[in-house]
């Protein structure tokens, strides 16, 4: 069977789970089309085995520089846990700025594992 992933980024106002800076969050399209570098999980392969399938929601914080420093699960199986955090940290953004300097972000990436 061929194992599909698919990647959305949603922007969701984290408060205190995953704090920026600055609080700036930024929409889905906005997020989207700073995304320099994307990476997709590798789906575990215990999950493949049990055809476990569903979505993970994980948090991150982008620095200024456009690096993800932080990701956290919010949401999602448990087994998906390690290969999301990993894939998440892994992504680069163009820096956001505001007022010309450039300033950390939040967002959320979904990852999605179908089979």
């Amino acid at each position: 069977m061929r194992v599909m992933l698919s990647v959305i980024a949603l922007f969701v106002m984290l408060g205190p789970a995953c704090p920026a800076q600055d609080g700036t969050s930024l929409t889905t399209a906005n997020a989207l089309s700073r995304a320099a570098k994307r990476v997709t999980p590798e789906y575990p392969i215990a999950a493949r085995q049990l055809n476990i399938q569903g979505q993970q929601e994980v948090a991150i914080v982008v620095s200024p520089q456009g690096d993800v420093t932080e990701a956290k699960v919010l949401k999602g199986n448990a087994m998906f846990t390690t290969a999301s955090v990993a894939a998440a940290k892994q992504w680069k953004f163009t820096p956001f700025t505001k007022e010309g300097q450039p300033v950390a972000f939040t967002s959320v990436l979904i990852f999605s594992y179908t089979k």
